[in-house]
């Protein structure tokens, strides 16, 4: 489609927002929320906190990860659970902390259950308070304030409140799986204005930031969110670029009407659904196959024609 990709390129550092101002007539910035995000608590210097997707990118590389026989993890989303569930197969006993309800853990439940399962404990209603250090300089314990919750927050659910309560967890590592953050650093120094959450101000139709030329979209305009709200993102920056680069809107020259239909064709046929048997809990922290086996070939087409047609949804 004639897109040419520049690889190694670190915007900010090998090259400024500048020059791409010099170079195109549009550019669109969709960095995504790729770095780490950080709980600034006392003892996050000590040895053994580990951030979760610098562990589990080690662990993936197969690379040598030093964990000790009890492993702390602070957080409630998917990369708490993938920690937890790479830490148990590591032989290490896990204690996942999370400052809300289990109901309210964005992680997914599923993959919550199967962890506590395989072993992991969960303490919820608790935040991190402070990570206990021994003479060495080595974690020791992590001390959790007891949390209560109060009135919904803007994310839909309802805000952790600290008490004085405050209960100790004895380990020797502490995984930080906090969520994920934006990388900022390059954008302050390009005069781009930024909200009060760490997200880039844009115009909400056009997705223009406050540069003239500058668009963006994704994770950096939203906070962590998924592939298809990105996608979504991307599609709308595409139009507008284009009706404003064109001087016209040409979208529907792409999306031509064609007639459609609701009603399936033909006269369906019941085929049952292929059900995947897992692994016993106590066979999978033995090693890292997979859970739920791959259907077979043959399995996986009856699989796919046991759909009606893929644009058509069940809303009753």
């Amino acid at each position: 489609m004639g897109v040419n990709f520049v690889c190694g390129v670190a915007v900010g550092t090998d090259v400024a927002l500048n020059d791409l101002d010099n170079q195109y007539n549009a550019v669109f910035l969709a960095i995504g929320t790729w770095k780490e995000a950080w709980v600034y608590l006392p003892g996050t210097e000590l040895k053994g906190v580990i951030p979760a997707l610098l562990f589990l990118e080690a662990v993936s590389k197969e690379e040598p990860v030093r964990l000790g026989r009890k492993v702390a993890i602070i957080g409630g989303g998917n990369a708490a659970i993938d920690s937890a569930r790479t830490a148990l197969r590591m032989g290490s006993e896990v204690t996942v902390i999370y400052r809300r309800e289990r109901k309210d853990m964005p992680a997914i439940k599923e993959e919550t259950d199967d962890a506590e399962a395989e072993g992991a404990k969960f303490v919820f209603l608790a935040t991190p308070h402070r990570i206990v250090g021994d003479p060495n300089g080595n974690v020791k314990a992590i001390e959790v304030v007891k949390t209560r919750l109060g009135e919904f927050d803007s994310s839909g659910r309802r805000r952790p409140i600290p008490t004085e309560e405050i209960r100790r967890l004895e380990c020797d590592t502490v995984i930080l799986a906090v969520g994920e953050a934006v990388d900022l650093d390059f954008v302050r120094a390009s005069g781009l204005r930024i909200k009060e959450n760490n997200t880039l101000e844009v115009d909400r139709y056009t997705l223009e930031t406050s540069r003239s030329k500058f668009y963006a979209g994704g994770d950096l305009i939203s906070g962590a969110s998924n592939v298809s709200n990105a996608m979504g993102y991307g599609k709308k920056a595409a139009r507008k670029i284009d009706q404003r680069l064109m001087g016209s809107y040409r979208w529907d020259q792409i999306n031509v009407e064609f007639q459609y239909s609701h009603q399936p064709p033909g006269s369906p046929t019941e085929i049952a659904r292929h059900t995947l048997t897992e692994l016993p809990a106590a066979e999978r922290v033995e090693s890292f196959v997979e859970v739920a086996p791959c259907l077979s070939a043959e399995d996986a087409k009856e699989e796919a024609e046991r759909c009606l047609r893929c644009d058509i949804k069940d809303h009753h």
